[in-house]
């Protein structure tokens, strides 16, 4: 495997490493949503797996990246293979460079890490913006006129119809599994830091009530 398609994960690394060695200066509730205020109003117990959670769902969001690519350059011509590759390149490094803002969030606050979401919704846009303009798909291939399925094509990701970007091929089975990753990832996040919220409160009602 090349050097440059695992160095992303690698950068993931050294924020591993820091907030590890630096876990002692993280409070023992560890906030990790703010309000429109910027006062923090979700924290979560500290422990190895609420240090590292950003930097893991950074890791498995880079895994779907690659995932795209790879499952595409099994099923696609390597012409779309290589215009989505070039297309999410960028895309991964931004991923990758957001180890430190994300991993320590807890200390530095929310504005590091909404500045590089910033940088990365900006990169994703200039990204599409460049992306080529392929010849248009048939319009009896789009169902509804709006979702791609053809059997016949080995594109596992195909143009838009219209507007920019791109879509899966719904005809191809690993699309369905890309979608569903797509969906029940950011799903399963948000209900395991919302067991993290509820363990933490729950802590610190139990410490209240024993106070004297």
């Amino acid at each position: 495997m090349r050097l440059r398609a695992v160095l992303p994960y690698l950068l993931l690394l050294p924020p591993a490493v820091a907030v590890l060695a630096l876990a002692d200066r993280f409070p023992e509730r560890m906030p990790i949503h703010w309000g429109l205020s910027g006062e923090p109003n979700g924290f979560v117990a500290r422990s190895t797996l609420s240090l590292l959670g950003p930097l893991i769902f950074l890791a498995l969001l880079l895994l779907f990246i690659d995932g795209v690519v790879g499952l595409g350059s099994r099923t696609g011509p390597p012409a779309t293979t290589a215009a989505v590759q070039r297309l999410l390149e960028p895309i991964r490094w931004v991923v990758a460079l957001c180890g430190f803002p994300a991993a320590f969030a807890s200390l530095w606050g929310p504005t590091p890490v909404l500045v590089w979401a910033g940088v990365t919704v900006l990169v994703v846009i200039v990204q599409v913006a460049r992306a080529p303009r392929l010849a248009p798909n048939a319009a009896s291939d789009w169902q509804g006129g709006l979702v791609y399925s053809n059997a016949a094509d080995p594109r596992l990701i195909v143009p838009k119809r219209s507007g920019l970007g791109w879509t899966f091929n719904f005809a191809k089975p690993s699309a369905w599994i890309l979608l569903a990753a797509l969906l029940i990832g950011p799903l399963a996040a948000v209900f395991l830091v919302g067991q993290q919220i509820q363990r933490g409160r729950a802590s610190q009602s139990s410490s209240t009530s024993r106070s004297p």
